[in-house]
């Protein structure tokens, strides 16, 4: 079996080895999960990145990893903790500055000052107008879609998988989303409307240390190996207990 991970910085393991660090893969949660598991390890995740991305570079590794050589699907086990949804990308064959995936890169609210000394004057514009216009009701109908469009797939070809938040979405159970989200099996997506079920949520309660990189910037809340190797204890007991 091969555990597939995707996400955010959160599952990339940022800043374990030092400030500023976008990816850490063979010291974040994945690595340790695969390892108690006895599965081997990939990690597609990236700082920064969105549930567009999440599901891009899922989609792209089924097909070129596995469909397209004819390898069994159900060999897989994907685990991703959805990022936050105040997130999206853009494609710009003008910019290379922090993009990635040829040419991809990813937009976080907050981050004017970056976007706008390093991308294009497009991609910027774009970035601008996003925040801008952005609402709460569309950003969580835009998650849940993206959540559903990869469990449909799953569900498809029989891949197992688990999906957890990555932070605090406080995603809405209003019935105005009862349309999207009363299709997401809870046995594979169980805490997806518990906000203090998140990744970071679970790590503080616990008291789980943040990476030096974290304390000193202030900027996010990124956590050490140590919180890594025992959020993969939580992922490995809710696996083999209910979904294995």
């Amino acid at each position: 079996m091969i555990l597939v991970a995707n996400g955010c910085s959160h599952t990339a393991g940022a800043e374990i080895e030092h400030a500023g660090q976008g990816e850490c893969h063979d010291k974040a949660w994945p690595k340790h999960l695969a390892d108690k598991l006895g599965y081997e390890h990939v990690n597609l995740s990236m700082s920064g990145a969105s549930g567009h991305r999440v599901v891009r570079t899922t989609l792209e590794f089924l097909y070129l990893h596995y469909q397209k050589n004819d390898k069994c699907l159900k060999n897989l086990f994907f685990v991703i903790l959805w990022p936050g949804f105040f997130r999206t990308e853009i494609h710009s064959e003008r910019s290379r500055n922090h993009f990635y995936d040829d040419g991809w890169c990813p937009l976080v609210v907050g981050n004017d000052d970056m976007y706008k000394n390093s991308i294009d004057k497009a991609a910027y514009m774009y970035y601008k107008s996003w925040v801008t216009s952005f609402t709460r009701h569309h950003n969580t109908i835009d998650y849940y879609q993206n959540v559903l469009l990869l469990q449909n797939i799953f569900q498809k070809y029989g891949v197992k998988y688990l999906f957890w938040n990555a932070s605090m979405n406080t995603l809405s159970k209003d019935p105005m989303y009862a349309p999207y989200y009363i299709h997401i099996s809870e046995k594979t997506f169980p805490k997806i409307h518990h906000s203090e079920y998140c990744f970071t949520e679970l790590c503080r309660k616990s008291n789980q240390k943040l990476t030096k990189g974290t304390i000193e910037s202030g900027f996010a809340s990124h956590y050490n190996e140590d919180a890594h190797k025992w959020f993969a204890g939580r992922m490995y007991d809710y696996m083999t207990q209910v979904l294995l």
